[in-house]
C-alpha cells in the first residue's frame, strides 16, 4: 500500500508522483476505517495464527517457515524402522497402509559407507532424493503427506582419519519444521498411482531462514520420516487418522564439505548433477 509520509524519502529516486489530494467530500479518514474494522485482526501478528497451531509449542514457530500443520511429532526416531508409528493423538490409519522406499538399493549403497548429506546457508536438495509408494488408501480419501527430519541421538561427531566419531554433546535442538507435499491435499488414488518424491526438500544451516527449508547442525545424524494424515485441507482440525514411516537406510550425517572419499565419488557416480566434483575438492573440508 502506497503511503505519502515515505514519498520524500523514496519517492523522487523512482520517479514516483505523489497521490492525488482527495476531494473535500470524500469522508475522513477515521470514519471510513471505522466503518470497516475486523476486530478478529486487530491482535498482535506473533499472535494472529494461533488458533491454526495451538499443538505448536511456539517456540517451534519461525517467521518465513513453510505452512505447518497442528501436528504433535514425537521427539525423537524411537520408532520401528518401515513401521508404521503415530505420529500424533490422532487415530492411526487402517494397518493396510503402507509405504515402500522406492530408490531403496541406491540408499543402501550410501548406508553401507556413512551417508553425508550437504547442507548450506542458502539451502541443497538431498542425494539420494526421498521417492517412495504408498499402498492401501482409500481411492476417494483425502490426504496430507509430510516430512521431516529428526535428531537420531545426542551427538556431534566428527571424521577421524577413515571413520566418524562422537566428538561431544549435540548442539541444542533447532525448532522443526514440517515439509508438506505440494501435492497436499490429494485423494488416495492420486497418492497410489505412482511413486512420490520429496526431491524438493533443501536443507539449511542458516538458523534465520526465511525460505521454508529444513534447518539441522552440521556434524550431527539424522533420520527423515514420512507422514500420511487423512484430511480435507493442510489446515484441518479434524483428522481421520494419520501414520508415520521411517527407513534404516535414510540415516544421515550433515555436512558443509563431503569428508569420505567415498561418498563424494559414490555422488559422482550415480547423480548426474555431481559431475562438476573434483579431485582437489576433496580437500576441502570442515
Amino acid at each position: 500500500m502506497y503511503h505519502s509520509d515515505l514519498f520524500q524519502q523514496y519517492g523522487p529516486a523512482y520517479a514516483v508522483r505523489p497521490p492525488h489530494s482527495l476531494p473535500p467530500t470524500y469522508p475522513a479518514t477515521s470514519a471510513h476505517h471505522d466503518a470497516y474494522r475486523y476486530p478478529d485482526l486487530e491482535v498482535p501478528p506473533s499472535q494472529r495464527y494461533d488458533g491454526l497451531f495451538s499443538a505448536l509449542d511456539p517456540s517451534q514457530r519461525i517467521l518465513g517457515a513453510a505452512p505447518l500443520t497442528p501436528l504433535s511429532l514425537p521427539p525423537g526416531p524411537a520408532l520401528g524402522f518401515g513401521q508404521p508409528q503415530p505420529p500424533c493423538d490422532a487415530p492411526r490409519l487402517p494397518g493396510n497402509v503402507k509405504m515402500i522406499l522406492e530408490n531403496r538399493e541406491l540408499w543402501k549403497q550410501f548406508h553401507a559407507i556413512g551417508t553425508e548429506m550437504i547442507i548450506t546457508k542458502s539451502g541443497r536438495r538431498m542425494f539420494p532424493q526421498c521417492k517412495v509408494s504408498v499402498s492401501g488408501l482409500e481411492p476417494d480419501g483425502k490426504y496430507v503427506l509430510l516430512a521431516d527430519l529428526v535428531p537420531v541421538d545426542n551427538n556431534r561427531y566428527k571424521w577421524q582419519e577413515d571413520h566418524w566419531e562422537p566428538s561431544g554433546r549435540a548442539e541444542p535442538r533447532l525448532p522443526e519444521r514440517v515439509y508438506i507435499h505440494p501435492d497436499s491435499p490429494a485423494p488416495g488414488s492420486h497418492w497410489m498411482k505412482q511413486p512420490i518424491s520429496f526431491h524438493k526438500i533443501k536443507l539449511t544451516n542458516n538458523t534465520l531462514d526465511q525460505m521454508g527449508h529444513i534447518i539441522l547442525h552440521s556434524m550431527h545424524r539424522y533420520q527423515p520420516r514420512f507422514h500420511i494424515v487423512r484430511a480435507q485441507d493442510v489446515y484441518s482440525r479434524r483428522w481421520g487418522g494419520c501414520s508415520s514411516f521411517t527407513f534404516p537406510e535414510t540415516l544421515f550425517l550433515t555436512v558443509t564439505a563431503y569428508q569420505n572419499e567415498k561418498i563424494t565419488q559414490l555422488k559422482i557416480q550415480t547423480n548426474p548433477f555431481a559431475k562438476g566434483f573434483r579431485e582437489d575438492g576433496l580437500k576441502n573440508k570442515r
